[in-house]
């Protein structure tokens, strides 16, 4: 059933639905959004790749990458936020490995801005081809896959290096000296952990 782009934001967002949204976000501590993005994220690859893309409708897909987009955005403004050594390295492989896709993106309507972020031009996407998107999204699509890889490892060195007690990069000094609540940080690190326990087709969406 297709779901409306604020639909899928929802839905990728399962278990902190305030990170869909950007007032909702601006309340959060980084390291609570950092590891909300970092599951939606995931789940938004999740979703492209569980797509039929022979025979799906075209609205569910242009929704579909639409939140992804908005989900990758978030996951840049968060990992950038967080100005830490270890996020600062994964992010910079995830901006690589986007870079590397740029004209495949660039084919189905989305740029990348200076910032890292992406950009869609909705007509542009509206009148690609769904093997086209496949070509990035699918299930065996080399982009989707590595994107996950990236998002994975990430989570896995945010919980081994227990980032709610933020390691600051060496050319900058903490901004809050305040220490974090106690046992804020432990479960914090719960929560993450429980979280991540052929033919083209020419279509119109």
């Amino acid at each position: 059933m297709s779901l409306t782009i604020s639909g899928y934001m929802r839905q990728f967002y399962k278990g902190n639905s305030f990170g869909a949204t950007a007032t909702g976000r601006s309340g959060q501590s980084k390291g609570d959004l950092l590891s909300a993005d970092m599951k939606a994220i995931r789940r938004a690859v999740d979703h492209l790749e569980d797509y039929d893309y022979e025979e799906g409708e075209g609205g569910e897909l242009m929704n579909k990458v639409q939140a992804f987009v908005n989900t990758y955005n978030n996951y840049i403004d968060s990992a950038k936020n967080m100005d830490n050594t270890d996020v600062n390295r994964y992010l910079s492989k995830m901006k690589k490995l986007t870079k590397e896709y740029a004209g495949e993106l660039e084919d189905i309507g989305i740029s990348i801005k200076s910032s890292g972020k992406l950009e869609i031009d909705k007509k542009a996407l509206q009148d690609t081809g769904r093997y086209q998107v496949g070509l990035l999204f699918s299930e065996d699509a080399e982009f989707s896959k590595m994107s996950d890889k990236y998002v994975k490892n990430m989570s896995r060195m945010f919980i081994r290096n227990n980032l709610n007690v933020q390691k600051q990069s060496p050319q900058k000094q903490p901004s809050d000296s305040t220490p974090p609540a106690a046992g804020s940080t432990a479960l914090s690190a719960r929560q993450t952990v429980n979280a991540f326990v052929g033919n083209h087709i020419d279509y119109m969406l």
